[in-house]
């Protein structure tokens, strides 16, 4: 693909974000061409670090406000405080005190921000483990991509692979206030049946692409 075309796509993709982030967060409600739900917007806001009261709140409606939004942004002050905590080699299986003590809460923890759990208990070094691994999956899936035998094998690979990138990053970036926080899970350790039977799925494609490659 020519080199303009893609910073075009950049370039028109930036614009629309933009746009979108602007009529989301500053447009009054009755101007907003795209209507998220109410949780939605908050997750935006708060990642933005978007008050809840309008411009000419009163004091009762600020407080209320202040409440809504330390109540919307809770799991990612938590999960930041669980990534932060753990030092580098983390308080020990079991131990996190975050998760133990439920401050980061048990009906999240062991789904969309399992990283935090991760990197409480174990540590820099058990993070860093855990992205060395998705790394090896990464790096092989575009291994396995080069040396595809035809481009629907080629397309294939670099779509699965992008697919676990983005997962990763996103998921991740949330535990980390990267992101706002979405409900992707991290491919292969995030609580869910489901999830895991994808990623799977996923991966038994890329072994087939494996073993039809060019020899």
């Amino acid at each position: 693909m020519p080199t303009r075309f893609l910073w075009r796509l950049v370039g028109g993709g930036s614009v629309a974000v933009g746009l979108l982030l602007a009529d989301i967060l500053w447009a009054p409600t009755n101007w907003q061409v795209v209507q998220l739900e109410p949780y939605q917007k908050r997750r935006l806001m708060v990642y933005f670090g978007q008050g809840f009261a309008p411009a000419n709140a009163t004091e009762a409606e600020r407080a209320r406000a202040w409440r809504e939004y330390r109540d919307a942004s809770h799991n990612v002050e938590q999960a930041l405080i669980s990534v932060g905590s753990g030092g580098l080699t983390g308080k020990g299986w079991r131990q996190g005190t975050q998760n133990a003590l439920g401050y980061l809460p048990r009906a999240v923890a062991h789904n969309d921000f399992i990283f935090s759990v991760i990197a409480e208990e174990s540590g820099f070094v058990g993070s860093a483990t855990v992205l060395a691994l998705y790394s090896v999956i990464l790096f092989t899936g575009l291994k396995i991509a080069s040396q595809a035998r035809d481009r629907l094998g080629l397309l294939l690979a670099v779509g699965i692979v992008s697919l676990f990138f983005c997962q990763v990053f996103i998921n991740i970036g949330m535990n980390i206030r990267l992101m706002p926080v979405t409900g992707i899970p991290l491919p292969l350790l995030s609580y869910g049946g489901t999830s895991v039977v994808c990623a799977l799925l996923a991966i038994g494609l890329l072994q087939n692409v494996q073993l039809h490659r060019q020899t």
